[in-house]
Order: structure tokens, then sequence, then C-alpha cells
């Protein structure tokens, strides 16, 4: 189980789990058996092992299947990740010589199987230019690459520590305004739709 929690992997964790119920089991049933020999009118021992045994099997493939089910819809990101990544984050902005005007605000992201897809916000001064922010961008990527087991893509986010803390899901677009078509597009379709105005007129006529 402790190579399974390393490694991120389901079916490890599942093979684990398998071979635990599988000695448990086998302990149950040997007391079961030993107790209702040993002692008289405990026959009841056998449909109480027998119980017990299908309990731990349900618990586990209950477990599994959750945590299998888990990673099939992408889960976000558990504590345990979200400080290791915090952890090499602070220790990426002290290798850079100007990482100390930056502030480490969020870290999101998403488990898509064994892998991690992990997104870190940071504020900086305004004044910084693209070429400064590329500079900590590399810094970051490289140090939680290859410390945290896992992450296969990291995307960093630069926001002015002048401005106010951005709202959360300020990325995604409101409603209506979702709904709304490109300019191109909607003088398009208009044109489309007087041509066939004049189309039909022309046949009425």
């Amino acid at each position: 189980m402790k190579i399974a929690r390393e490694r991120k992997s389901s079916v490890l964790a599942s093979n684990a789990v398998h071979h635990r119920v599988d000695s448990l089991t086998g302990i149950v049933t040997l007391a079961a058996i030993l107790g209702a020999n040993v002692f008289e009118r405990a026959a009841w021992l056998d449909p109480v092992g027998g119980l017990l045994i299908s309990i731990m099997v349900i618990g586990a493939g209950y477990e599994n299947t959750r945590e299998a089910l888990y990673e099939l819809a992408d889960r976000s990101l558990d504590n345990e990740v979200k400080k290791s990544v915090r952890k090499q984050a602070h220790r990426a902005l002290a290798n850079v010589s100007a990482g100390h005007e930056a502030e480490l605000r969020d870290i999101s992201g998403i488990k898509s199987g064994q892998n991690y897809l992990v997104d870190v916000e940071l504020a900086v001064p305004g004044a910084w230019t693209v070429n400064g922010v590329k500079d900590l961008e590399d810094a970051m990527r490289s140090q939680i690459g290859s410390k945290v087991r896992g992450v296969r893509r990291l995307r960093v986010r630069f926001v002015s520590r002048e401005k106010p803390v951005n709202e959360k899901w300020d990325e995604f677009i409101a409603g209506p305004e979702a709904l709304q078509k490109p300019e191109g597009q909607a003088e398009e379709e208009e044109r489309d739709g007087t041509a066939e105005d004049n189309k039909d007129s022309k046949h009425r006529h």
C-alpha cells in the first residue's frame, strides 16, 4: 500500500487491498471454524463469520470503486498534494533573485489518472515585464515538476499585486455573455437572412 500511495496508482492500491482482505478473511474463517468445533452450541459462529467476510469484501470493493470513479471524473487536488506543491513553490521563489517580490496566492488543479494538472496563481509587481515573469515561471515549473511526483502540467497565472485579489472563477464568462455571437458571425448571418428575404420576394412577384 505504501508503494501504491507513492506511485498514486489505483491498480496497485486495489491489489494491496485485495491481499489484505484475503488475509483478514482467512483469519476470520479459521476463528469461526475453530470456535464452532471447540465450543458447544457455537454453530452460530459460522454464519457470523460469513457475514463478517462479506462485509469486508463489500467494503473493500466500495472503496476501490469510489477511488477509480474519482480518477475518471478528474477530481481536484487533495490537501497533501497542494501542501507539497506549495512547499516547492516557496523554494522556487527563494531561488530566484526577485522571487521575494512575488506572492503565492492560490494553488488548484485536477488529478487525471495518475497525473496532476496544476494551476498556480502568483501576484507580482505591476511593473514587471513578460521576460521578468518568464524566468520565475521556468523556475516554478522546474522545481515543482522535479520534486512533486505525478505533476505533468504546471500552468502559472500572473496577477498584479497592486490590484485586489481576483474573485474565484473570474476566468469563466457569465451566462448571457457566453451566448453572444462574435461580431463577424452575427453580420454574416444577417446578410444571409437579407439575401433569403430578397429571393423570396422576387419569387412572389
